[in-house]
């Protein structure tokens, strides 16, 4: 082979490789639109999905319906409780209804010594107060409460003064003489100690005042 041939033959393979990177680089630019067009696309596909979900209504989730607490008379007794163990208490009424007998109370606090002196200043009273005591009713809110019918009654009041030791009656005697069945002493100003098992009032007992 001359050496025109070799030059016609190398001539013609380098075209060859211009016309093959020339396609690739067309083919390049011919796509390189058509991918950043369909990303393009998506990126506000997803755009406008994100806009649709945040401008979609939202749900409001369900609340517990409020409730109206129920509004008590201070002066009708409270329905009974089980506020069992030992009260100081004026006992207000005792009446007999359903089947049962009920007791209606005060609470109170005595007090004694710095304690009554402070309370009682601040009532206004003397202070010290007399024998050393003072007897706090701020809270007038009344409770009722049935009773055990078949126990006995400390008291420490009578007709003709006081017994100091104390006495024992029937709790029948003591309902007739607290409602004026019988005479006898003014027991509805007296204080007692209650003392409240089970919801139900199984022990009375006079304070003895001096």
């Amino acid at each position: 082979m001359d050496l025109r041939s070799k030059k016609t033959i190398a001539m013609l393979v380098g075209g060859a490789l211009v016309i093959g990177l020339a396609g690739g680089l067309l083919g390049f630019l011919l796509r390189g639109p058509a991918v950043q067009d369909a990303l393009d696309r998506a990126e506000r596909a997803e755009q406008q999905l994100a806009a649709a979900e945040s401008s979609a209504p939202v749900e409001p989730t369900p609340s517990a319906e409020p409730t109206t607490p129920a509004v008590v008379d201070p002066g009708t007794p409270a329905a009974s409780t089980a506020e069992d163990g030992k009260h100081f208490a004026y006992i207000k009424t005792i009446v007999d209804k359903n089947g049962g007998t009920y007791i209606t109370v005060d609470y109170a606090e005595m007090l004694t010594g710095q304690a009554a002196a402070d309370a009682a200043a601040a009532a206004g009273e003397e202070s010290p107060p007399p024998n050393d005591y003072f007897i706090s009713n701020n809270n007038k809110k009344l409770r009722e409460f049935p009773v055990d019918t078949a126990i006995n009654v400390t008291l420490t009041s009578t007709a003709q003064g006081v017994k100091p030791e104390g006495y024992s009656v029937p709790f029948g005697d003591f309902q007739n003489i607290f409602t004026g069945v019988v005479s006898g002493p003014d027991l509805s100003r007296q204080p007692f100690w209650i003392t409240i098992k089970d919801g139900t009032i199984t022990i009375i007992a006079e304070q003895y005042l001096p």
